[in-house]
């Protein structure tokens, strides 16, 4: 197997999550005989919440009812393959939820402007805190970019943050590692969460990194490149 002169920030949270998956994935490159209803409602949001930036990046006040226009069809789309959903999800209920959730989100956006929507980057990496380069280089797309040069990653999940999990979540590190070595400054970072709870919530959690947070993230996805290269797939 080359070994991966490039990874994604996708690759490395597969791998993390279990080698022997990514395994299967990347690969092997099995099919999924199927998949996971809340995965593609998750992209449907997503995609109706990209049209929407986009939308006003260029300047354009979008309707609520042109969003969601833009999300049934992708959810639509989502479910032309077969799709597993759990015993209290189906295909109705999960068009409803996320027309409520971006009726939220649409209504509660601030006045900050997007500068950027799913912006991609790659770069060579490197240590921020010894300037060593670490001869892997890294793929990624951030969100949003609003003009205070706050870099936000959205997600959709069933229930709040854990204790924890914004200070490990490794997405935000990754953008602010690609920010930091692009432009030589540490960015404000944002997860927002649209929450599919019985009435869906809109969490926003504002989190910072230090040079030290970044030079351990690059140091990791290092390590996982490693990983891969030499197939330690347990």
């Amino acid at each position: 197997m080359e070994p991966p002169r490039t990874i994604s920030v996708s690759q490395v949270n597969a791998y993390l999550a279990c080698p022997l998956k990514y395994r299967f994935q990347y690969v092997d490159k099995i099919p999924r005989p199927w998949r996971v209803a809340a995965m593609a409602f998750g992209t449907s949001v997503h995609a109706a919440v990209e049209w929407f930036h986009r939308e006003r990046l260029a300047g354009r006040q979008p309707e609520l009812a042109a969003v969601l226009k833009v999300f049934d069809a992708d959810w639509y789309a989502q479910n032309v393959e077969p799709l597993v959903f759990s015993e209290r999800e189906s295909k109705d209920a999960l068009a409803e939820k996320g027309r409520a959730m971006l009726q939220l989100y649409v209504e509660s956006v601030n006045g900050t402007k997007p500068v950027a929507v799913e912006q991609p980057f790659e770069l060579d990496l490197a240590d921020p805190e010894t300037g060593e380069l670490l001869d892997v280089r890294l793929r990624g797309v951030i969100d949003l970019v609003e003009e205070d040069q706050t870099l936000v990653d959205l997600k959709t999940a069933g229930r709040t943050l854990e204790q924890g999990g914004l200070e490990r979540h490794l997405q935000l590190s990754t953008y602010a590692l690609a920010f930091l070595l692009q432009h030589g400054d540490i960015p404000k970072l944002r997860l927002d969460m649209l929450l599919k709870t019985a009435k869906p919530r809109l969490e926003r959690h504002p989190t910072t990194r230090s040079v030290e947070d970044l030079g351990w993230t690059a140091r990791l996805i290092r390590e996982v490149s490693l990983a891969i290269e030499t197939e330690h797939f347990y």
